[in-house]
């Protein structure tokens, strides 16, 4: 879990780079979204870390809604936009690829944002499964 978080952390923030994007979104992640996803993702891995039983291991459903996390994580940072402070210095991944339209950049965001929900969703699914899998402790006698 953990070397696949940071790598994806590190997409979410500057992944766009890749594809010749980059921007005011790289200063603005960092203080914003990066330390949201950074937190989030120290908890489930903590979580699952911790989980009692040998050998460490998350269920089924776990490991699907963090692979699916992951997926919508990869996915974000590849489709959402950036843009400068200069005009016409908004671009996405679909825009270099294919050429600039208003189309393509307001795809480029709607998937973004839909990526993102998406994320949430499959993370929330993640981190109840981990914290309602974990045993509780019985009490003193």
């Amino acid at each position: 879990m953990i070397p696949v978080n940071v790598v994806l952390l590190l997409w979410v923030w500057i992944g766009r780079i890749v594809f010749g994007v980059g921007g005011w979104f790289i200063v603005i992640f960092l203080f914003s979204v990066v330390p949201m996803v950074l937190l989030a993702m120290v908890v489930t891995t903590v979580l699952a870390f911790t989980q009692e039983g040998r050998p460490r291991a998350v269920t089924t459903v776990q490991a699907w809604a963090q692979l699916v996390t992951w997926l919508m994580l990869l996915l974000f940072g590849a489709f959402c936009p950036d843009g400068g402070d200069a005009p016409d210095s908004e671009g996405a991944m679909l825009t270099q690829v294919f050429g600039f339209s208003q189309r393509l950049l307001d795809l480029s965001y709607n998937l973004a944002i839909g990526f993102a929900v998406a994320a949430f969703a499959s993370y929330l699914v993640l981190f109840f499964t981990l914290v309602f899998a974990r045993r509780t402790a019985p009490a003193p006698a």
